[in-house]
């Protein structure tokens, strides 16, 4: 995935966090208030004190060493996103949502463990004073609305603090992470001397299995127990220090997190009460007490020092869980805001507010979660029992990435650790999704089928994002999907496994106690009844995680489809440019060979006039025929660009042929061609058109018919009114002839450019080969059609479609009241002309044709020359300003305006474009800038000096 790189302004993440505060930041999300439960209940019941702690020991240097993978990806991509831009930026961007939807449900799911906690430890220490309001039951769990809105009240405040102030939050962040710690280590100091040292951890491990069974039962609970610790990872834009010292940070955050859970699991052995032998048979009769005893942390710190114990201890529980929200909020805020910068989330979700904070993101994670307590404890944990699949996910594209920026830099150490995280996170992933493996901890069904679910909607959200990608970053990883829907499948086998294991060993149950039945009321029927539906759902899961996938793959093929078309295309466009380019050499290089070779030879012969006006005869010839190769060019470059526009007005479509016949009146004659023009059939002739473009059209038509008709032959012009509907008029122009015609396959090709039909006959006569095609594009440009019949050797048939609005005779009159103006025939003597051109070989041709004429002229080498000269110079000293556009220092636009700005007759000079900008765009810019006319260059005497005239 391309993904920006981030700046420093108000509209980003700004560096605020000091290596104090990032450590604060990692600490506080590993250890939250899980910590202070799992010593009796999860870390001494499989493992006993020994075997939890040299578990844990292990599972962080495992995680130690995921952590230096993080490492070598944030030196690489510092920036909000952690594992998301991670695997985006080196596997792909379907990697990266994949890790962005999995790291979106593990971290909510701790931001929800957490927020809901501090009623429960309540309820434990204090009893019930927060159980008031309604009260309902949902998994066997009671909930009432004053622990409801405790928590909410929890969440409030960790929302306040990471929205209203970044800096709040970093210093609450680490004032809470240090007392987190600074509490757990004065109570376990405090029992350890309560208890006179450590002889009460004996036996050091459990009843249950061999030593290393049990260590190991504890080292795959590190994802869950550690998980947070890489959090800094989406912060990693905003350290104030340098990102190679994220390693050490993480080390600490891991070393201090291992301390705190094995200093609570201590206390927790060493919490026996008085009448138990060991830890053993207090721990394994947990369930059976109440209030503080049930809770082992909490009791050990109670009877070692009092009330005081037991408020420290909750104030570092409490702490446990503001860094753990906190913490998770931020690291929440950063990945949406990662999301919307790379459009998988709403723009606005991930703005940056004023604060330097992405408070949408934020607020919407806490919005949510206000909801969440609403469910009950027992509905809370399904969902945290899935961040150890989320998280092992999320390890495994960390240290794959890492891999592959090892193996692409060549870094062998990087590749050592890439390979080692890789294999400790599918080792976890393993555990965790095979039945029966570790029984003591095998996941709830219900997080199995909550797993499930989240990713079919994850499916389902990539499907509707992929469908919105038009820069088709999405969909180039197909394998991700495959993967995933395995891992649905895969998942799906062992929820079913589980619920029915348990069924059965209830069904069996309930016929042991109740002996046997009969009719519907038996078990077994129930058991059945319970497998279909189960089944049912099962199937129903994966038939939607299958329908989604393969409307991903139909997306994914149609735009590989459209990437091969657009391939093909560019390779035809490649071709079509090469083809262009052999074709404008050689069609150009034919003129200028021309204009070359005879400029040399009228040089060698300078005293022969004779041979030298004829050279000069065919220069002259030769260099019309290239600047009408370049006129061609240019048209039809605007009109394949689009920026090809009519320029409609009323006008007299009889007078339009008539103009084109006297035009080519004196060319027919002279190959003897008879040449007759025929608009009888129009009965309405004044049209709204674009007379210019329709104009180009007939000489195009028109010039063709003659060069390829011999001499003797006949062209005719038609024009003739088939309708006159709602004030529209159908017109039908014909040109045929009876010259050398065309083969049926060049008739296929003639509307092509640059096609011109290979034979001797043609070969002699001189084109471009663009003529036809932008005849038809101009046709097609009015809305009309063209089509063609011809034969070889008989000759050819053009015929036009087109419909023009119907007007009256006095608005075309309106338009043009003196007709096509001519050259006036005056002297122009004592005549001033100011050229302003900046090249001297176009100043010397215009002074040299005006000053045949009688003008005076004078240069100005730029506009602002120009400028300063007409400013100094008398009102009458110039009568005409011949104004390049294009020149240095100020340009022929805004000469011009200076000029218009200018008091008296001055400012009110005529001045003319005299420019090779020659499209409509160039002449209206022109109008706009002040000036009169516009003449195009290069220019013919005639056409310059009638100009000129015309403004006198």
């Amino acid at each position: 995935m391309r993904l920006p790189n981030f700046g420093q302004n108000e509209n980003t993440l700004t560096k605020y966090l000091s290596p104090l505060a990032v450590w604060a930041l990692a600490f506080g999300c590993a250890v939250g208030w899980g910590a202070f439960m799992m010593p009796g209940t999860t870390f001494l019941p499989p493992a006993g004190p020994l075997g939890a702690s040299a578990g844990l020991l292990i599972g962080a240097c495992i995680m130690l060493i995921i952590g230096v993978n993080y490492h070598i990806l944030i030196k690489r991509f510092p920036g909000p996103g952690g594992s998301y831009t991670f695997a985006g930026k080196v596997l792909g961007a379907d990697h990266g949502f994949l890790c962005a939807w999995m790291l979106l449900l593990t971290y909510i799911a701790v931001v929800w463990a957490n927020s809901t906690a501090l009623s429960l430890m309540i309820r434990y220490i204090f009893g019930d004073i927060f159980c008031f309001g309604f009260s309902y039951t949902i998994a066997g769990y009671p909930i009432y609305l004053g622990e409801v809105l405790l928590s909410v009240a929890v969440i409030a405040v960790a929302w306040g603090f990471c929205v209203f102030g970044k800096n709040a939050a970093k210093w609450f962040q680490v004032i809470c992470a240090v007392l987190l710690f600074a509490g757990i280590s004065v109570c376990f100091v405090s029992v350890v001397i309560h208890r006179g040292g450590f002889d009460r951890l004996l036996p050091a491990f459990s009843r249950q299995g061999s030593a290393a069974s049990q260590i190991l039962s504890i080292v795959i609970l590190a994802p869950w127990a550690y998980i947070g610790f890489e959090s800094i990872s989406h912060s990693s834009g905003e350290f104030r220090f340098s990102a190679k010292k994220s390693l050490p940070v993480m080390a600490a955050a891991l070393l201090t997190a291992v301390l705190a859970y094995i200093m609570l699991v201590i206390c927790a052995a060493l919490a026996t009460p008085d009448g138990y032998a060991n830890w053993g048979e207090y721990i394994y009769k947990l369930a059976t007490f109440e209030g503080i005893k049930g809770i082992p942390t909490f009791y050990a710190a109670r009877e070692a020092m009092g009330s005081t114990g037991l408020v420290l201890l909750g104030i570092s529980a409490f702490c446990g869980i503001a860094t753990a929200l906190v913490g998770n909020f931020i690291a929440l805020g950063r990945l949406i805001h990662a999301l919307s910068r790379d459009n998988m989330a709403p723009k606005k979700l991930g703005k940056i507010s004023a604060r330097g904070v992405p408070a949408n993101a934020i607020t919407l994670v806490a919005a949510v979660s206000c909801a969440i307590p609403f469910f009950g404890r027992t509905a809370i944990g399904w969902i945290v029992d899935v961040t150890t699949i989320g998280a092992t996910l999320v390890y495994t594209y960390t240290s794959v990435s890492a891999l592959v920026v090892g193996i692409r830099e060549k870094k062998r150490v990087n590749m050592l650790f890439g390979i080692a995280g890789t294999l400790f996170s599918i080792t976890f992933a393993v555990f965790y999704l095979t039945p029966g493996f570790l029984k003591e901890n095998e996941l709830p069904p219900e997080s199995y089928l909550i797993l499930i679910i989240w990713s079919v909607l994850g499916m389902l959200v990539f499907r509707v994002l992929l469908g919105k990608d038009r820069t088709r970053t999405l969909g180039k990883s197909e394998i991700v999907w495959i993967i995933l829907f395995l891992l649905i499948m895969i998942v799906s086998v062992v929820w079913l496994n589980q619920i029915i294991s348990g069924e059965a060993i209830e069904t069996v149950a309930r016929i042991h106690v109740s002996g046997e039945y009969e009719g519907t009321a038996n078990p077994v029927f129930d058991f059945k009844d319970k497998l279909m539906t189960n089944i049912i759902v099962q199937m129903c899961l994966i038939l939607a995680a299958f329908s989604v996938i393969v409307s991903i793959f139909t997306v994914i093929k149609k735009r590989e489809k459209q990437i091969e078309a657009e391939r093909l295309l560019a390779e035809e466009s490649s071709k079509a440019k090469t083809t262009f380019l052999s074709n404008m050499s050689h069609d150009i290089r034919t003129p200028m060979n021309a204009i070359t070779g005879y400029t040399a030879l009228a040089l060698r012969e300078k005293d022969n006039p004779e041979a030298v006006h004829r050279y000069l005869d065919k220069i002259d010839t030769s260099s019309k025929h290239l600047l009408s190769l370049i006129n061609d060019i240019l048209d039809m470059s605007r009109i394949e660009s689009g920026k090809m526009s009519l320029d409609v007005a009323p006008a007299d479509i009889c007078a339009i042929l008539d103009e084109a016949r006297d035009l080519f009146k004196l060319q027919m004659q002279t190959k003897d061609i008879t040449f007759t023009v025929d608009s009888s059939g129009v009965t309405d002739r004044y049209v709204v058109c674009d007379k210019n473009r329709l104009n180009r059209i007939l000489l195009n038509l028109i010039s063709n018919a003659c060069k390829y008709t011999n001499q003797g032959g006949r062209v005719e012009a038609t024009l003739r009114q088939t309708s006159l509907n709602n004030g529209t008029g159908t017109y039908v122009l014909k040109i045929a002839d009876n010259g050398i015609g065309m083969s049926p396959e060049f008739a296929e090709r003639i509307f092509e450019e640059f096609e011109r039909e290979r034979s001797l006959a043609v070969n002699q006569i001189q084109g471009t080969g663009l003529g036809m095609s932008i005849t038809k594009s101009l046709v097609e440009l009015m809305g009309g059609t063209i089509t063609l019949k011809t034969q070889k050797d008989v000759g050819s048939e053009f015929t036009i479609t087109l419909n023009f609005p119907v007007t009256s005779s006095e608005a075309a009159k309106d338009e043009n009241p003196h007709g096509v103006p001519e050259a006036k025939k005056q002297d122009f003597g004592g005549i001033r002309i100011l050229i302003a051109d900046d090249n001297p070989i176009n100043s010397e041709i215009a002074s040299a044709i005006l000053s045949q004429e009688g003008f005076e002229t004078e240069v100005a080498e730029n506009g602002q020359r120009a400028v300063d000269m007409v400013e100094q110079a008398d009102e009458d000293y110039y009568s005409v300003v011949l104004m390049d556009i294009q020149m240095p220092v100020l340009n022929g636009y805004d000469a011009t305006r200076k000029i218009r700005a200018l008091p008296g007759k001055r400012g009110r000079i005529p001045v003319i474009a005299v420019t090779a900008n020659t499209f409509e765009d160039d002449r209206k810019n022109a109008r706009e800038a002040g000036m009169n006319a516009h003449v195009a260059k290069p220019f013919s005497p005639e056409k310059l000096i009638e100009t000129i005239a015309n403004q006198l």
